[in-house]
């Protein structure tokens, strides 16, 4: 019988021992509000471009096959894959 002896970092585990939002929810829905305006998204917009770096972006496409019990995402269950075609074109 093999055995193998596991070690954990304890400092690194409770340095990410916190909850965290969701993949998709960035910032946060609890940093929305109706103080930060379409113009405050603009010089936002313009600081990121200044600042250069990478971009990331996600799209959310709603239609799933199946249900994922673990997902939070909103989604339509389908099997027809016509109904993301608006989304692609």
């Amino acid at each position: 019988m093999l055995e193998q002896t596991v070690s954990f970092d304890l400092d690194l585990i409770r340095r990410y021992d916190t909850a965290g939002p969701r993949y998709t929810s960035y910032p946060t829905a609890v940093e929305f509000d109706d103080n930060f305006t379409a113009d405050s998204y603009r010089q936002q917009v313009e600081l990121s471009n200044q600042r250069g770096g990478p971009l990331s972006l996600y799209f959310h496409l709603p239609f799933c096959d199946t249900v994922c019990f673990y997902c939070a995402c909103n989604k339509i269950i389908t099997k027809n894959r016509k109904h993301a075609e608006p989304y692609l074109a």
